[in-house]
């Protein structure tokens, strides 16, 4: 009997599970398939959702937001598989009656009693505003990857390799031979490439850190970071005051023994009771403020309108070239202030001058003049006319400027802010601030949708653009609220302090010495923390994966192009989007290999979000291109161009 054709899957997160459930979604019964399954992390829930991880650790995402399913209406093409959401899941977990077609793969697949064992206790507590712990999810998602392979056809047989790919090559004969790391070889007539957070190369300031013997904690996953090395005393610096630096924090009290207290005297609502095993961390980054946390709504976040945003993009929906700066960002800014002075006119309407009507009327009007540009200056002089509580944008663009003084004068110039950003997290749809954070949080998505495969110029893409990116992770993807509490807990206890913005580092025999441009003082520590994920970037390879197959010249970078037409490398290996195929040096879909998700940030839209319900996703969809592409290739059908 010949060999049966041969799928490789390499990466088995998110992504890579759902690879193999469109695969068995659409495979005939009989069909003689071998699929390979390769990745030397927990196989279906990857790093970063290991299961045996802390528990300290959460998601940034609800228990009712997330799903790795598809749902009727969505946009892919092979067959819908309905399924349960994590927080069904959940429900299901500790004994709830799920009705609906979501149940039926419950009742067909039952999660292992041991599992409902496990996470009894956080089952019990959770709700669709929950934010579950990264173990759990995990969970779910080793569930989803058991009930993807129980629905592929018997003839189709399963090969797993706890191994890392590091090398691939042409065979010359219509196949690829995988090299793995525990020194086996996998032949692959297609392979999709699903491959999550990539670590690029050492940048020319990292080289110098990594070569100077003091302790660093190099960008990525926190739990993978070696905290354990981080003293327990002294000063540690801590660059990034995103997720990274939240879930640092809660590693180096929460898990060496430390308790936070419920306690209504304090501004936080909390009291933090020491181990005596934590360091001092001395937090900065590029903006110098923390995230914000999460509104608390008490369900699912709720819709907004982006009448601005949406009608701008209809009208843009055939340019071929699109400068985000004039066409895009004034659209956001007046869904934002509308949204602002909506809320603030129904929650304490004597704090506005005009009917919200009439100032969405005037705000329009300036929109249409053109009067809305990346200074606010038109936008914020309107506001200001009209309330005596006016909302500006540049509080979190530039949230320290203008300051300058010393480190504890910032430390308690943001503790006062934190706690004003808590407050405005518990009045939920009631805070008026949330309501225009919200609107900042809720446009991403249509703007990275937009903007996809080149069609921001890249001066408005480094420019505006980057600004709205940023903007949008430091309101909408920040903590969920219990964690900014506890920062403001440490930051009352003495042990989180402030540097401030755009920070710089210096270093030398005795340690690191950081600077800011919002702080005229130094400080030094022999520890530093960088508390954040990179994004992947082709331009410094460092994966022996990526480098093959870039030395074989079956990947190249995608080029983004400036206002003038020239073009320059971006950070993401080019891929062709109706196929996911790679993109080779001569400009042809490579014949065999496909890759997915965050690695195609700087083409593809949305690749680090992970599927939410009702939603469409774009994960689910690109999953679902890239398992027909597969399959085409493995059984020698054309790709369709």
């Amino acid at each position: 009997m010949s060999p049966s054709p041969t799928i490789a899957v390499v990466g088995l997160g998110p992504r890579g599970i759902s690879v193999i459930e469109r695969l068995a979604a659409q495979l005939p019964a009989g069909t003689r398939l071998t699929l390979h399954l390769i990745d030397d992390a927990q196989h279906g829930a990857g790093r970063v959702w290991d299961t045996e991880q802390s528990r300290t650790m959460c998601m940034n995402t609800l228990s009712g937001a997330a799903t790795l399913f598809t749902e009727p209406g969505s946009s892919v093409e092979a067959p819908v598989v309905e399924g349960p959401t994590l927080h069904e899941w959940i429900r299901h977990l500790r004994g709830e009656e799920i009705e609906g077609p979501r149940a039926r793969l419950l009742a067909e697949h039952p999660p292992q009693a041991e599992v409902a064992a496990a996470f009894a206790a956080e089952a019990a507590v959770t709700r669709p505003d929950s934010h579950p712990t990264r173990a759990l999810y995990g969970a779910y998602l080793r569930w989803v990857f058991d009930v993807a392979l129980a629905r592929l056809p018997e003839s189709v047989t399963v090969v797993r390799h706890d191994a890392r790919v590091t090398d691939l090559r042409d065979t010359g004969a219509d196949s690829d031979e995988l090299t793995l790391s525990d020194g086996s070889t996998v032949l692959a007539d297609a392979t999709v490439l699903a491959l999550g957070w990539q670590t690029p190369g050492l940048t020319a300031a990292e080289q110098e850190i990594a070569d100077s013997g003091h302790t660093w904690l190099r960008p990525g996953n926190p739990v993978d970071q070696g905290v354990h090395r981080v003293p327990e005393s002294g000063t540690v610096l801590v660059r990034g005051l995103g997720m990274g630096f939240f879930d640092t924090m809660a590693l180096l009290t929460l898990d060496r023994g430390g308790r936070f207290v419920e306690d209504p005297t304090t501004r936080s609502g909390l009291r933090y009771e020491p181990s005596g095993r934590e360091p001092h961390l001395v937090a900065t980054s590029f903006r110098g403020y923390p995230y914000l946390p999460k509104p608390v709504f008490g369900s699912l976040g709720p819709r907004t309108p982006r009448c601005h945003l949406k009608k701008a993009m209809a009208e843009l929906r055939g340019a071929a070239r699109i400068c985000f700066d004039t066409q895009v960002w004034p659209a956001v800014v007046a869904d934002t202030y509308e949204a602002y002075y909506r809320t603030l006119a129904r929650v304490r309407p004597g704090s506005v001058h005009l009917d919200a009507d009439d100032f969405a009327a005037a705000l329009e009007e300036l929109l249409l003049a053109g009067g809305i540009t990346g200074d606010l200056g038109g936008v914020d002089t309107l506001m200001e006319q009209h309330t005596s509580e006016p909302f500006t944008l540049r509080t979190y663009t530039e949230p320290l400027a203008g300051f300058r003084g010393t480190r504890a004068e910032l430390t308690a110039h943001l503790g006062e802010r934190m706690a004003a950003d808590i407050r405005d997290a518990l009045d939920g749809a009631d805070s008026p601030v949330k309501a225009a954070l919200w609107s900042i949080n809720a446009s991403r998505k249509l703007v990275s949708v937009l903007g996809a495969e080149d069609r921001y110029t890249r001066e408005s893409r480094d420019g505006l653009y980057a600004t709205m990116v940023g903007l949008g992770q430091m309101v909408g993807s920040g903590p969920p609220l219990f964690r900014s509490r506890q920062l403001l807990a440490l930051v009352d206890a003495g042990l989180v302090s402030f540097l401030g913005a755009d920070p710089q580092i210096r270093v030398d025999a005795a340690g690191f010495t950081a600077t800011s441009a919002s702080v005229h003082e130094e400080v030094h520590s022999d520890v530093l923390i960088d508390a954040w994920m990179y994004n992947p970037d082709v331009r410094r390879p460092a994966d022996p994966l990526l480098l093959s197959l870039l030395d074989a010249a079956r990947a190249r970078p995608y080029a983004l192009t400036a206002a003038d037409g020239t073009p320059a490398p971006g950070p993401s290996p080019e891929v062709h989007p109706a196929s996911r195929l790679l993109i080779g040096a001569d400009g042809e879909p490579d014949p065999r290999v496909m890759l997915l998700g965050i690695p195609t940030w700087g083409q593809m839209p949305d690749t680090f979000i992970s599927p939410m319900p009702g939603t469409d996703p774009l994960l689910l969809q690109e999953t679902d291109k890239a398992s027909r592409t597969a399959l085409r290739v493995a059984l020698g059908a054309r790709v369709p161009a």
